[in-house]
């Protein structure tokens, strides 16, 4: 008998274990820690299937990825010029608009920034991303480093390159991305970080050789500026912000941060965008994912916990006006607010600029090779 009992036991179990496997998976490329895991979860309930996110941490790899086709993956999040990279492939399905419910350029908007750097992007690209996140880059200085915030807050590129306007022995770090410490060389100069010139290139590589950098990094920036250990680095905005969470996660005064972020008017801007790659094998799923981030109340709750801003302006309406003595911890939702009024403030209708920045380009392969190349020679003389 209980041989029997645990043979029915033993049958439900695999029936039910079956019955799981039998979900519809989403297979989505992502950056690392970049979505609220309790948005995936009510996006899994209310459709009944499980959502597989597999990491890249760069633009580069997610190209490699998608071109391999060793995983046919359902959406990638890759950057503007990435994705126009990607579109000059083939490698990209047109998204149909009309599939996207709360796709609504009249009553659910994007940000003014996210118009703004797509309408520098390729023709069309309206049609083969949906924005995700957007932001800009900026200088992230250490406030315990005394005259330097000063020197970062009026001299901006001057100060990050030339030694004699920073403090003695500040402490600098460069985003160890080619592209981005090109982007920074050209902004020194006051040229577009999309010039692709001889003369370019030896102007960015005379540049970057100004200064030795105490560190040629990636997150690990923020994590030695927040920490004291570094003075000054070239990062995402939203690095900074999740660095900023952080802290006031500790410590909810902003008055004890020790640490800020200057973001000059010249600098990268970039919006990261949902795309369907044209192996995927699930597309259905593609676009009930894609529209149910473009939900107001589902894109706040992603940017609750990521550090980039919102695309859609009512998501980011909610954050920086809701009246915060309803939420479970006020002190924290207006921490969130505050920093993102204050790092992505959003312009009146009147403004002239609506947005810092300008995206990067999809530049030539070749010409990509030579800024590889000058700056793996920048940090061998280094």
């Amino acid at each position: 008998m209980k041989k029997l009992l645990f043979l029915l036991m033993l049958s439900f179990v695999l029936v039910s274990l079956g019955g799981c496997s039998q979900k519809p998976k989403l297979l989505f490329l992502n950056w690392g820690e970049y979505i609220n895991d309790e948005a995936v979860r009510l996006f899994e309930e209310e459709y009944g299937v499980n959502v597989v996110i597999d990491i890249a941490d760069s633009n580069e790899l997610f190209y490699s990825k998608i071109i391999s086709g060793t995983t046919a993956y359902d959406l990638v999040c890759p950057s503007d010029y990435m994705i126009e990279k990607m579109y000059l492939k083939g490698l990209l399905q047109e998204i149909d608009l009309s599939r996207l419910a709360n796709y609504n350029l009249v009553s659910n908007p994007f940000m003014p920034g996210v118009i703004g750097i797509q309408s520098q992007m390729f023709e069309g690209n309206e049609s083969y991303g949906i924005p995700y996140f957007w932001g800009t880059f900026g200088l992230m200085y250490n406030k315990r480093k005394a005259g330097l915030e000063e020197a970062i807050t009026t001299y901006g590129w001057q100060a990050y390159f030339d030694d004699a306007y920073l403090p003695q022995d500040t402490r600098v770090g460069m985003y160890d991305v080619p592209r981005f410490a090109y982007a920074a060389a050209m902004f020194y100069n006051h040229l577009s970080p999309n010039l692709a010139t001889a003369e370019s290139l030896e102007l960015a590589q005379t540049t970057l050789s100004m200064r030795q950098y105490d560190e040629w990094g990636d997150d690990t920036l923020k994590k030695g500026i927040s920490a004291g250990n570094l003075d000054l680095a070239f990062v995402y905005t939203g690095d900074f912000l999740d660095a900023l969470y952080i802290q006031l996660g500790d410590d909810p005064d902003i008055n004890n941060v020790l640490f800020d972020i200057y973001i000059p008017e010249e600098t990268i801007a970039f919006v990261d965008e949902l795309v369907i790659p044209k192996q995927a094998r699930h597309v259905d799923l593609a676009y009930k994912f894609m529209d149910f981030f473009l939900r107001p109340e589902i894109a706040y709750l992603n940017a609750s916990v990521v550090g980039y801003c919102t695309p859609l302006t009512l998501a980011y309406d909610q954050i920086v006006d809701e009246d915060y003595s309803n939420e479970e911890d006020p002190v924290w939702v207006a921490t969130w607010a505050y920093a993102t009024n204050k790092y992505y403030p959003k312009p009146s209708p009147l403004d002239p600029v609506q947005y810092k920045g300008t995206p990067i380009a999809n530049l030539h392969r070749n010409f990509l090779k030579e800024i590889n190349t000058m700056v793996s020679n920048v940090k061998a003389l280094g």
